[in-house]
Order: C-alpha cells, then structure tokens, then sequence
C-alpha cells in the first residue's frame, strides 16, 4: 500500500521560507565578508516579512520589510562602506 502524502501549500511555502532563513542565518555567521554578511541578513529579514505575510499579518510583513530591508540594511551598508578601513599589507598611514 502506497502512503500518499498530502501537504497544503501554505505548510509548503513556510518550510520553504523557514529553510531559507535559516540557511541565510548561517550565512550571516560565517561569511567572512561583512557586506556580504549584510546582504545575506536583508535575505533573512525579508523572509521574515514574507512569513508575516503569509501568516495574514500584510501590514506588520510590508513593515518589516520597509524599516528592515529599506533602513537598517541600507544604512548598515552606508557605514560599512563609508568608513575607512585599513587593507591588509598597506601603510598605516594611508
């Protein structure tokens, strides 16, 4: 007798949105670049919002990605980049 498994889309795409957070989580921890750790967070927070969504809350999900993705993100991003950092085998005066 064959099990028949039947799952309903809306499981499907939170295990789907559940491992991609999590995968991006991970990313966020052990990339070795800092922007880079930054883009894999903004992939986190949208999956966060994308979860709220379809957990029916559009208001509190189109929040989370406005604030998340469109400010901390951004000015994270900002920072990095505007701040001077010194490269590997320069001068230290430079």
């Amino acid at each position: 007798m064959a099990v028949v498994w039947s799952i309903e889309w809306d499981v499907a795409v939170f295990l789907i949105l559940a491992a991609i957070m999590i995968i991006g989580a991970l990313a966020v921890v052990w990339s070795k670049e800092i922007v880079r750790s930054v883009m894999w967070l903004t992939m986190v927070f949208v999956g966060v919002g994308a979860t709220y969504v379809l957990l029916g809350s559009e208001y509190l999900g189109i929040i989370q990605i406005l604030v998340y993705v469109g400010a901390v993100s951004v000015l994270m991003l900002f920072g990095i980049m505007l701040t001077k950092r010194r490269l590997l085998g320069g001068d230290r005066h430079e």
